[in-house]
């Protein structure tokens, strides 16, 4: 009985001791796994306002989208995407099909690539399809986007 009470004794500690060793869970990833599907459904809303609490507002962080090619600062994207995607669309719906995130300190980057479907106010429903990457830096109080790159592939390729 009493070389069982060891062997069990002995069998919890290596446990113990082998679970301090294991590669922990990075808790920062699983939250960003978490953000960026909520940024993408943000942007679904086509209400600039909920998009902007994801997006760094420093005037000199750049962003890229399909078009125009690129936009110097929050500022100006938000006012672009405004009046030319927004405006002219009924819906948008993007669907995430491959997302993987790395963390290295308090930056990390998302890159995915989506599906999209956008119903305009007049003529036909479109479909795209489109990778999506996005810096993000760990402020007070979470993660937020300081760079994004969206793009398609050229037509036939």
């Amino acid at each position: 009985m009493r070389r069982m009470i060891s062997m069990c004794v002995f069998a919890v500690l290596a446990l113990a001791v082998i679970s301090l060793h294991a590669t922990p869970v990075d808790k920062d990833e699983d939250t960003l796994r978490a953000l960026v599907p909520k940024i993408v459904d943000a942007w679904g809303t086509m209400d600039i306002a909920k998009v902007d609490p994801y997006y760094a507002t420093d005037s000199d962080f750049a962003y890229f989208d399909v078009a125009p090619l690129k936009y110097d600062n929050w500022k100006q994207y938000r006012e672009t995407v405004q009046k030319v995607f927004f405006e002219p669309n009924r819906s948008i719906k993007a669907t995430i099909n491959d997302l993987r995130v790395h963390r290295r300190g308090s930056l990390a980057w998302a890159t995915f690539t989506f599906g999209m479907d956008i119903v305009p106010k007049q003529g036909a429903p479109a479909h795209l399809d489109g990778r999506w990457t996005m810096v993000l830096e760990k402020r007070s109080p979470g993660w937020i986007v300081v760079h994004e790159h969206v793009s398609v592939p050229l037509a036939g390729a």
